[in-house]
């Protein structure tokens, strides 16, 4: 093992970190091993067993097995918002290492990725370009997204930039569901907040940005899906576990939903369609379309994420706080914190 040193260190998986982004963590006092592979649970675990801090940008997770021996780490950053697929909080939790994400920071790229999806799905822009490369010129009649009905699930940061692209763009109209009102967004454009049995009855586009947790995880199921409106096309570009897989697929396979577009999925790495157990990738016609958690990764937004998470880490291993910081029961475990930072 290389010796200490008072620099932190710190582990970066999943992100091909340019050398002034390098350059730019080492002026930050940061000590940094960029890891250019995916890392499976011993590899991550072998490599976190020196490491002060975890920068997680990649499909690695931080498993209670990958945490078990990383007596040194202190802090684990999600490159991103939507960490409960890649982190074992509560593994983290008990071992006293704080979690943190990045709220926001990535949600201007988030929101146009999820236009884009809107109009491919919509359209089957890219099942139509696929076919045509295959030398199959076959002409379809789409239609319109103008005056159509968008129902947002999640009237956040992302969910309002949708709504007000979608309203400003196209001429949508809009219903959300929200655990409160957006007078703001109700001022700027047409929307109306309604409760989810309406929205999936009234949208066209149903578009999903609501937080991942115990409350809604598959919250999109059978009885939801066989209310939709005929037609409707379902846009996902949180957490895959919203929706269930079966569901979704019977939905797709018997046409209540006319199209659905993912930007993750249920297994990572994805299965081919030839392997894909849940039947999904299967599915042809445009009737499916997934992208691999893509919706954030613009240059803007990867140096945002970047900021705040080095921000976390800095604060964190200073004071022990950051309002970033999911997890805040960790301090009860965290026996590397001076005395007179606990709880």
């Amino acid at each position: 093992m290389r010796a200490r040193s008072n620099r932190s260190r710190v582990l970066v998986t999943g992100t091909d970190l340019m050398p002034a982004d390098v350059d730019w963590l080492r002026q930050q006092d940061l000590d940094v091993e960029v890891c250019h592979r995916h890392l499976s649970e011993t590899q991550l675990a072998r490599a976190l067993m020196d490491k002060d801090a975890y920068i997680l940008g990649g499909v690695e997770r931080a498993t209670s097995a990958a945490l078990a021996t990383a007596d040194d780490l202190k802090v684990i950053a999600f490159m991103g918002v939507g960490y409960h697929a890649y982190i074992d909080t509560g593994a983290a939790t008990a071992a006293g290492i704080a979690v943190t994400n990045a709220p926001g920071a990535n949600a201007r790229a988030v929101a146009e990725f999820t236009i884009g999806l809107m109009v491919d799905a919509w359209r089957r822009i890219t099942d139509a370009a696929m076919e045509t490369k295959a030398g199959r010129w076959n002409k379809t009649i789409g239609r319109n997204l103008h005056s159509r009905t968008l129902g947002i699930v999640g009237m956040g940061t992302i969910g309002a930039i949708v709504a007000r692209i979608a309203a400003n763009g196209f001429g949508m109209r809009v219903v959300y569901v929200s655990r409160t009102a957006k007078p703001e967004v109700e001022r700027d454009i047409v929307a109306r907040r309604v409760e989810l049995p309406e929205l999936l009855a009234e949208s066209d586009v149903i578009s999903l940005h609501i937080a991942y947790g115990p409350q809604t995880v598959r919250m999109i199921g059978e009885t939801q899906l066989a209310s939709v409106k005929p037609g409707a096309i379902l846009i996902n570009t949180a957490e895959a576990e919203l929706v269930d897989p079966a569901s979704l697929r019977s939905a797709l396979l018997d046409g209540r939903l006319a199209a659905a577009a993912m930007d993750s999925y249920y297994i990572v790495p994805t299965p081919s369609h030839r392997t894909d157990p849940l039947g999904l990738m299967a599915l042809g016609n445009g009737r499916f379309l997934v992208t691999p958690h893509a919706a954030g990764a613009t240059e803007e937004s990867f140096r945002g994420i970047l900021a705040a998470n080095v921000d976390s880490i800095k604060n964190v291993l200073e004071t022990g706080e950051d309002h970033r910081v999911v997890n805040l029961e960790y301090r009860d475990n965290a026996h590397w914190l001076p005395v007179r930072q606990r709880p």
